[in-house]
């Protein structure tokens, strides 16, 4: 399947790493190691995503001793966006990327390359073989619950959407870099739809050998809200980066909300039932823990809205929207009842949907300012 007229096949390795000097020289010595199948040759391209740490210090001091290609970017970009400058200077017939973590072994590379027999391009599945139980109960459940709505939206059956590993043509390059996504959907999301609808994937199982966010691990649950909005995005074809950065901050508002929610009535129970505290102080309580997490959870989850100097000027205005809200619940669940004859519990559903919309539009002005 992979025939080429040259005397060899030229395998382009990817390295995008952001702050990774702990770990960079360890995975470019490895790479550089792994003996390829006959008939294959590598060119290793290393891009610096904007690092701080001295990775490109580390990355330069290996190239006195061996062939790499050090490309920059000024500021962190993304890592969909340092693998993008990667593909624009890669020279291969086929592609990989590499992350520069050490969670993934490049002495898997020649199990990936056989995989070219059974498919035009080959994922490399954390899911398949010794690695099937949970590395990290949130990071293996998540990613299995991805892959699952990308096959159901998209009717494949691929195990592991997310696996850093994907080895395809170079003639794919083109349509990848037309994205304009340049975080981890790029990797995720765009990358596994343009090799979907461009031809047959094999899966191979690979080992893997995860981080915890100590150890810098960047993938987080924000990341986890986008992939989802692209994938629900790209069914329908409206997988831009500016719809999916929209619609995964709608998921994370609505998530926020509904948790605030749980955290009133949880707290309201339990000081009332195990305190031993009069309901309408628990209630007061309630309302100030729930208050509490609803405003950081929107302002640093949600938002993104990281000047801890803000606060003083967010929290009174975030308070009083949240009292607004109260009248305007009031106001719209009376007005809906007795007037328009809605039976009260759809005229709450309704003026809830109103309010939700409202508080949408003012927090993101909130914390903006």
């Amino acid at each position: 399947m992979f025939k080429h007229t040259s005397d060899f096949m030229r395998l382009s390795i990817i390295v995008p790493c952001y702050n990774e000097a702990a770990t960079v020289r360890e995975i470019l010595e490895r790479t550089l190691r792994v003996e390829l199948p006959p008939g294959w040759e590598r060119e290793i391209i290393v891009v610096d995503d904007g690092s701080t740490d001295g990775t490109s210090s580390i990355v330069r001091s290996l190239q006195n001793k061996h062939t790499l290609l050090l490309l920059s970017h000024s500021n962190n970009r993304g890592k969909g966006a340092a693998v993008k400058t990667g593909l624009a200077s890669a020279r291969g017939e086929y592609v990989l990327i590499q992350d520069a973590d050490a969670e993934y072994d490049p002495a898997d590379y020649v199990a990936l390359i056989a995989g070219l027999r059974r498919g035009q391009s080959v994922f490399g599945s954390r899911n398949l073989g010794s690695n099937n139980v949970p590395y990290n109960a949130v990071y293996y459940y998540g990613g299995l619950l991805v892959s699952k709505l990308s096959n159901l939206l998209f009717g494949t059956h691929l195990s592991d959407i997310a696996s850093c590993y994907k080895l395809f043509p170079s003639r794919f390059i083109p349509e990848l870099l037309k994205s304009g996504h340049d975080d981890f959907v790029f990797d995720a999301v765009v990358l596994t739809d343009v090799l979907v609808r461009g031809g047959s994937i094999a899966e191979v199982p690979i080992s893997y050998h995860a981080r915890t966010k100590a150890d810098g691990k960047k993938l987080n649950a924000r990341h986890a809200t986008k992939i989802v909005a692209a994938l629900l995005l790209y069914r329908f074809g409206l997988g831009s980066a500016a719809s999916t950065a929209f619609i995964a901050q709608v998921i994370r508002f609505l998530m926020v909300g509904g948790s605030a929610a749980a955290v009133h009535v949880t707290s309201l129970f339990v000081l009332t039932e195990f305190a031993n505290i009069w309901y309408l102080y628990s209630s007061m309580f309630a309302f100030i823990a729930a208050f509490s997490f609803n405003f950081l959870a929107q302002k640093y989850w949600v938002f993104g809205s990281d000047d801890h100097g803000r606060i003083p000027i967010q929290l009174p205005l975030h308070l009083g929207m949240a009292l607004m809200n109260l009248g305007i619940n009031i106001g719209l669940l009376y007005a809906l009842v007795e007037f328009a004859g809605i039976w009260y519990v759809l005229a709450q559903l309704i003026a809830s949907a109103l309010i939700a919309t409202l508080s949408f539009v003012l927090l993101r002005w909130i914390f903006k300012k």
